[in-house]
């Protein structure tokens, strides 16, 4: 019976502690954080492969589960190809390309958490933007010297040159693990829907947030 009071003590403290959690995470309205990943580029001709990506995004939380967070992320993709459009490392005594693509996304989303807030955290989200496309193609042409027998670069040509906007829809999902009520870490896939379907952009994105 003398531990009793020590007991109610322990439990009235532990009540405390959890209450104020509750009361901070409620009072946590906004959230910000950054990461990298790696994408998937499509294009209609090339296969511009997987290249990494960076990117942040800044939230407003109406409640545990469900946030608007705006989203920005940047990809580079820059490949050599033969003149047939196959991926090469090495080109000498034939015609080539180099094309170079930069792509920004700027997405407004809804982010839905499913379930109670937990260590682990699942959501979906939806809802779309714009991505900028940066494309340039330079076309080489080599030449073997009959004396040395190395391959030298007689010219080269920007071919294009040009920079495009195009709407997009957005969907992805992913998991949040708390470390702490206001520090999380995030895994989400991401896949974008332009209205050139044959220029779809796919993400995985690695990041940490911070909730204030």
């Amino acid at each position: 019976m003398s531990f009793r009071p020590t007991a109610l003590v322990i439990v009235a403290l532990f009540q405390c502690v959890v209450a104020t959690g509750l009361v901070e995470a409620q009072r946590q309205k906004y959230k910000i954080g950054g990461g990298a990943g790696f994408a998937n580029l499509k294009h209609p001709d090339l296969d511009l492969g997987s290249t990494a990506v960076i990117g942040g995004f800044f939230g407003f939380r109406f409640n545990d589960n469900l946030s608007l967070e705006t989203n920005f992320s940047f990809v580079r993709s820059n490949r050599v190809f033969a003149e047939t459009g196959i991926p090469v490392d090495d080109v000498p005594d034939q015609p080539a390309f180099r094309f170079q693509t930069n792509r920004y996304h700027l997405d407004e989303v809804f982010v839905l958490n499913i379930g109670r807030r937990q260590p682990f955290h699942p959501f979906v989200y939806g809802g779309g933007g714009v991505i900028r496309r940066d494309e340039k193609r330079t076309d080489f042409t080599f030449e073997r010297d009959p004396d040395t027998g190395q391959s030298n670069l007689v010219s080269q040509e920007v071919t294009l040159n040009r920079s495009e906007y195009e709407p997009a829809g957005l969907a992805g999902a992913g998991v949040e693990f708390y470390f702490m009520y206001n520090v999380a870490a995030r895994a989400e896939f991401r896949v974008w829907f332009p209205q050139s379907p044959d220029k779809r952009d796919r993400m995985f994105f690695f990041a940490a947030s911070y909730f204030f």
